[in-house]
């Protein structure tokens, strides 16, 4: 389990962060929600250890998270980041065997190939395989990467529950790979890991996440099941835009939409 405790973060005299806590569990997919200027990419910083708050703790599996050795964090949490920035020639498989790399000492084993083999497969990249990274997309990039976080907590000797943190992991991606990426974490957190992901689309998180942390200026707005946390009243305070979640027998999941009210002429 990943737990936050009362986490608040400051850059000079501006709160980002307001006593924030959360804990997402085995088996979960959480996603973190909020307009933009909400706190959602600073406090998966703050969960992956890249800051450090002046004040609350942070635990994953109930060890501070200070106290983790990095190559033994590194062999159970992965992170998909908005955009890694890489600009040396690797083909694309040796990039996705850098997720591996915590994992082997000297030179990958059979394993470790197999591994990375089906990460490409999953991500739907493996005919890339040899090709070479800096020709590819941005969506191609950000499957590759996606490939290589999976690559390295798709199998961790030690540890019992892996955990994956990305940020915006549909970024650069069309509506096909979107729900690729977000039904492989569906899938990976069935098994008993731990999926926290920061997502933009509020539809997307409907359907795929099993608990929602509602974002508003710093300070949680809402927390729980998405039926219970996104209503009207919560979207609308959150986004400072009226929203409305329509029901329809039609759909097997509801629809966020926007109340749009449209001016009757254009002042100039």
């Amino acid at each position: 389990m990943i737990r936050l405790t009362d986490i608040s973060y400051h850059i000079g005299n501006r709160t980002i962060l307001d006593r924030v806590s959360f804990s997402a569990h085995p088996g979960t997919f959480l996603a973190i929600l909020g307009a933009n200027g909400a706190g959602k990419s600073t406090l998966l910083k703050i969960a992956r250890g890249e800051l450090h708050p002046p004040q609350g703790k942070v635990s994953i599996e109930g060890r501070p998270l200070r106290e983790w050795k990095q190559r033994d964090l590194a062999q159970c949490t992965a992170v998909l980041q908005q955009q890694t920035i890489l600009t040396l020639p690797f083909p694309v498989h040796e990039v996705v065997m850098m997720g591996r790399y915590p994992h082997f000492k000297n030179i990958p084993t059979p394993l470790d190939h197999t591994i990375v083999k089906s990460a490409l497969r999953k991500a739907g990249i493996e005919h890339l395989a040899e090709r070479n990274y800096l020709e590819l997309s941005g969506g191609e990039q950000q499957r590759v990467h996606l490939a290589r976080v999976f690559a390295q907590v798709w199998f961790a000797e030690k540890y019992q529950t892996r955990y994956l943190l990305m940020d915006e992991p549909g970024n650069n991606l069309d509506i096909s790979h979107q729900h690729n990426v977000l039904d492989m974490a569906k899938a990976f957190a069935a098994e008993g890991n731990c999926v926290v992901a920061i997502l933009h689309d509020l539809n997307l998180a409907l359907q795929y996440a099993d608990k929602i942390l509602l974002l508003h200026k710093g300070r949680v707005l809402a927390e729980g099941a998405p039926e219970t946390a996104l209503n009207d009243e919560n979207l609308s305070q959150a986004f400072d835009f009226p929203m409305t979640i329509h029901y329809s027998d039609a759909f097997e999941y509801p629809v966020i939409l926007p109340v749009v009210q449209r001016q009757q002429t254009f002042a100039t």
